[in-house]
């Protein structure tokens, strides 16, 4: 199961120290409020994909706007294998 904490984690290790997780929660918009772009978003799917054995495809990043949308996509991938 994919939680909070851990994509905290993941996003800590796409920004560094730059990023202040304390203010990341699920309705966070991962563009507005992460600052997240298209590279960081393909980082993230590739880190993702290894850990979970799951595949993102482009309607995925269509869909994913928060990080309640990347949770429930994992979730939904892994559920599905």
């Amino acid at each position: 199961m994919i939680t909070i904490e851990i994509l905290k984690e993941l996003f800590e290790t796409i920004f560094g120290q730059e990023l202040n997780l304390d203010g990341i929660s699920e309705s966070s918009d991962l563009r507005k409020d992460i600052g997240m772009n298209s590279i960081s978003f393909l980082y993230m799917a590739m880190v993702m994909e290894e850990k979970y054995g799951i595949k993102f495809n482009n309607d995925d990043f269509e869909k994913i706007a928060t990080v309640k949308d990347v949770m429930e996509t994992v979730e939904s991938k892994v559920q599905s294998r």
